[in-house]
Formats: C-alpha cells, structure tokens, sequence
C-alpha cells in the first residue's frame, strides 16, 4: 500500500515539474519575441526566423501544458522509433546544452562548486 503512495507523490510532483518547466517555456518565447522586436528593424528577415522560433517555443510549452506524463513519454519513445537518428541528434544536442549550462553556472561566482 505504502508503495502507491510513493508512486503518488512522485507523479505528482513530476506533473508539478512539468508544469513549472511549461511556465518556462512559455517565459523563454517570450523573451525570444523581445529580442526579435528589438531586430525588426534593423535586420527584418532575422527578425522574422526568431519570431519563428519563438512560436516553436511557445508551442511546445503548450503542448508540455496540454499533455500527461505518459502521453508525452509515449510521444518520445515513437519519435525515437520513427526518427531514430533525429532523436539521437536532439538528444546529443540536448546534452551538449545542458553540460555547457551546468558549466557556466559553475563559472559564475557564487555559483555551485563542485
């Protein structure tokens, strides 16, 4: 009995995450939009590929949104059958993102040390 509950609580606060990451997201778009209103003038053509961007953001925070948890991991595990080496690529590019984050947070001071 005790063990459902665990599981509970875990995928609750993971659809809390997945909320907070959707909120971000969404923050994300937004201040790509910014900078792409910052460019329409000056650059229009660039301004308009970041606006595209930004909308791709915003659509996936929607879709993170909209989505359980096991419908998103459903999502991903027939993406990564379908387009075995794109998910492979995504997840490398992934990975590089977040190593150089992790990197640059250490690099800050008063940030972790490890």
């Amino acid at each position: 009995m005790e063990n459902s509950s665990i599981k509970e609580q875990a995928r609750h606060l993971a659809e809390q995450q997945k909320d907070t990451g959707a909120e971000q997201l969404g923050a994300v778009a937004g201040a790509i939009h910014g900078a792409a209103k910052e460019l329409e003038e000056a650059m229009p053509e660039a301004a308009d590929f970041i606006h595209d961007a930004a909308a791709r953001v915003e659509d996936a925070a929607e879709k993170l949104r909209k989505h359980n948890l096991e419908d998103l991991a459903s999502g991903f595990a027939s993406f990564a059958r379908s387009q075995p080496a794109a998910f492979f690529s995504g997840a490398v590019l992934a990975g590089f993102a977040v190593s150089r984050f992790l990197k640059s947070s250490t690099d800050r001071p008063g940030g972790p040390r490890a």
